[in-house]
């Protein structure tokens, strides 16, 4: 009887330089995901959005492959396609955020 993939998963998280690979393709995983969605919800095949980007299906498919990561053009092309536009968002590390803003701004906030 085969294990499950979410043992296999736990598994190999458990090696620390498989996890850190892992976590380095976490951007590529969610950028996928998101225009894998985003298509999803406008209800359009991969064929379709390629048609409206004036590019073809297997681009498609690579773009939603999340790897490499599409350029800024290609993601809004993608998102005018889909019917959504592109929000790019800044966010801070959590495990840092607390002690590098108190380290780095006095009591003045300077």
């Amino acid at each position: 009887m085969g294990r499950k993939l979410n043992q296999v998963k736990q598994e190999l998280m458990a090696d620390e330089e498989f996890r850190r690979e892992y976590d380095a393709l976490e951007e590529e995983f969610s950028v996928a995901a998101q225009l894998i969605e985003a298509r999803t919800k406008a209800n359009l095949t991969q064929e379709q959005v390629a048609r409206r980007m004036g590019t073809t299906q297997s681009v498609v498919a690579r773009l939603e492959s999340g790897h490499p990561l599409p350029s800024l053009r290609t993601l809004r092309k993608y998102a005018s396609a889909v019917g959504s536009r592109v929000e790019i968002r800044l966010v801070g590390k959590q495990v840092n955020a607390v002690h590098e803003s108190a380290e780095g701004y006095g009591a003045d906030g300077n």
